[in-house]
């Protein structure tokens, strides 16, 4: 199942167990630890599959207020993808980096290896047309943060804002919460 709500998920598990679960999570995108999402899965021995884990490559650090998004790219159109937002939100990627280069990491390997430090029921799926970035991803899964090294990832991107909704209004009303 795809971004559905904790609720829908209990209801669906009791009819036929679910395997995982998968909604958008990332740095950026923390909704489902608030929602009760990981809260049912961790409960209900679910998995959990964050789609977009280095947030449709904003957090790769390959992205900047001059980037265009041609033909059927959808960033065109999401308000975090707009040069303002864009411009805001690149702090976001320098605490990334500032994080991960004394551990060996690039700003999506920190990204990824957040993800996958937070649980073993947590399994990112990355998407990418690069070789060399799936590498790259690949790389991540060698990085163990410890508990104090999330925590201190967490507090320093929680002082940022985030500028731009996910998605504009008609995405999001297809979206449960």
């Amino acid at each position: 199942m795809c971004e559905v709500g904790a609720s829908t998920i209990r209801r669906a598990h009791a009819v036929c167990p679910i395997t995982a679960i998968q909604s958008e999570y990332h740095l950026m995108h923390r909704t489902v630890e608030d929602n009760g999402v990981l809260a049912a899965c961790h409960e209900l021995g679910i998995g959990f599959v964050p789609y977009s884990p280095i947030n449709r490559g904003f957090l790769g650090g390959l992205i900047n207020e001059y980037s265009r998004f041609e033909g059927s790219d959808n960033r065109r159109d999401l308000p975090r993808f707009q040069p303002d937002a864009i411009r805001a939100n690149l702090r976001i990627v320098e605490i990334l980096n500032e994080f991960g280069r004394p551990r060996g990491l690039t700003s999506a390997q920190a990204a990824l290896a957040w993800l996958m430090s937070k649980s073993p029921n947590i399994v990112p799926i990355p998407g990418t047309t690069k070789l060399s970035h799936l590498e790259e991803n690949l790389r991540s899964a060698d990085a163990k943060l410890s508990e104090s090294e999330i925590a201190g990832l967490e507090d320093s991107i929680s002082k940022i804002e985030i500028v731009g909704a996910r998605y504009n209004a008609e995405q999001q009303r297809k979206v449960e919460s």
